[in-house]
């Protein structure tokens, strides 16, 4: 079975009355965080550890801080993916796009954007500011209020979705993310634990693909297309009605 934290996904729409406030991310502590959870022994020594080496002035903000890189990154424990993905290849491109899914899985409101509003919009676009009223409106049943609309677009901004080439205009932009965080998401959504076939639909089912970046179900079959030639799946079958995978290995044998 998927890991425990990804057994039941969330309700993405929130009641009338749900917190409407969306925290400022800062992707630099969380890279942080994951590089220095290597050598700790638990959540509690990584929280003071990070409250000891971020970079904000104030003890109270670092804390803060540092709560939410715990959140956001390692709902999934100290062991999480996070981690393992930095043990194994040390690459800052394919971490970022681990670090973008965690965050926008565990950031409803953050992950809902992606996947609902901005999914549809294609890359090089125009996004009025018109677009995220109207999207925070039916999430938090209200008008949302201009700190959040911007807390929410500078948010995407630093995920690496938006971008501000004049001062009054928002673009979509092209992610590009790594066909390596793909398979390795994959292995642990779907088969943490060992070799296992899954249907594509199921997959494409679930919006991982959308946070790391990926605008179509067929650039998903392209790269699993490409890992069964290459090996690292045990098959990718389509025939007739039936479309599916097989893994090869663990998430683990899959990081080894």
């Amino acid at each position: 079975p998927a890991p425990a934290v990804h057994a039941e996904r969330k309700e993405t729409r929130k009641s009338a009355g749900a917190t409407r406030t969306i925290s400022d991310l800062y992707l630099s502590d969380a890279v942080i965080g994951v590089k220095e959870s290597i050598n700790c022994r638990s959540l509690d020594e990584l929280r003071e550890r990070l409250v000891a080496v971020l970079g904000q002035n104030s003890a109270e903000t670092r804390l803060r801080s540092a709560r939410f890189v715990i959140r956001w990154f390692f709902p999934d424990g100290l062991d999480g993916v996070a981690g393992k993905t930095w043990s194994a290849y040390q690459d800052e491109k394919i971490l970022a796009d681990v670090l973008r899914y965690l965050y926008l899985s565990q950031e409803a409101v953050m992950g809902a954007c992606v996947a609902e509003c901005l999914f549809p919009i294609e890359s090089g676009m125009r996004v009025p500011t018109s677009v995220f009223d109207r999207f925070l409106g039916v999430y938090y049943s209200g008008q949302p209020t201009k700190k959040t609309v911007q807390r929410l677009k500078t948010n995407l901004m630093k995920l690496g979705f938006l971008e501000r080439p004049t001062s009054d205009e928002d673009r979509l932009i092209s992610v590009s993310p790594t066909k390596t965080a793909l398979l390795l998401l994959t292995h642990y959504l779907f088969a943490p634990a060992g070799a296992r076939t899954v249907e594509l639909k199921r997959i494409l089912a679930d919006p991982f693909w959308k946070y790391l970046g990926f605008k179509s179900e067929d650039a998903v079959r392209a790269a699993f297309r490409e890992a069964d030639a290459a090996g690292v799946l045990g098959k990718y079958v389509v025939a007739d009605q039936l479309e599916q995978i097989t893994t090869r290995w663990s998430l683990d044998e899959f990081l080894a």
